[in-house]
């Protein structure tokens, strides 16, 4: 995580070839929604270009235990449709409670308020996650880092599997930068995004 871009990490994950060393993590997602309107989760286990599953509404007081490293997944919208996108949202926007609605929340903008929101479409999210180990000595192996990885195993690695595909390449003198080697590794190895998304959740409305 400290020296090695986020492209060769994605690389290696999607390559399968190095489960030896891949951290083996389980996380837990607990929602917390009252609302009618989407708030559930998405998710493709079968790869990004099968069909992919839903966890519908109600969410109040669900979870999921998952391994998201090596699986597609995504959030759906929720609540009314006219509060998803307000003017004024920005990466530094914050939420925050309401000070003149005891239960309701809102959202501000360098202080500024640029949306309320109501307590029952207010959708609150928890993520834990641990790191899993098969047995004392793997755990030893990770903590001690006597079996870490190099780029220059790394790339061996790779290298080696492209010769057994016969992709015929020119073996760049830094493969952590050269774009032509970098694409080559995203047309072997990238699975792709996914291509089915389900219909943006509809709002429910009183009969």
């Amino acid at each position: 995580m400290h020296n090695t871009p986020i492209w060769l990490m994605n690389t290696m994950v999607k390559s399968s070839l190095f489960e030896r060393w891949r951290a083996k993590k389980a996380q837990v997602i607990a929602w917390y929604y009252r609302g009618r309107t989407g708030g559930g989760f998405t998710y493709w286990p079968e790869g990004p270009q099968q069909p992919p599953q839903q966890i519908h509404a109600p969410m109040w007081g669900r979870a999921v235990v998952v391994e998201n490293e090596k699986m597609y997944h995504t959030a759906q919208s929720n609540g009314p449709a006219a509060l998803r996108r307000p003017e004024g949202l920005a990466i530094n926007s914050l939420m925050s409670a309401d000070p003149e609605d005891p239960t309701g929340w809102q959202i501000t903008t360098d202080g500024k308020v640029i949306q309320k929101i109501p307590e029952d479409e207010f959708r609150f999210l928890v993520h834990w996650g641990a790191d899993i180990y098969m047995d004392m000595a793997e755990m030893k192996r990770a903590l001690d880092h006597t079996d870490d990885l190099s780029h220059e195993m790394i790339f061996d690695i790779i290298i080696s599997d492209l010769r057994k595909r016969g992709e015929a390449f020119r073996m760049p003198t830094d493969p952590l930068t050269d774009p032509s080697f970098i694409g080559l590794l995203t047309r072997i190895y990238d699975p792709g995004q996914p291509t089915i998304f389900p219909p943006e959740p509809e709002e429910h409305f009183a009969a």
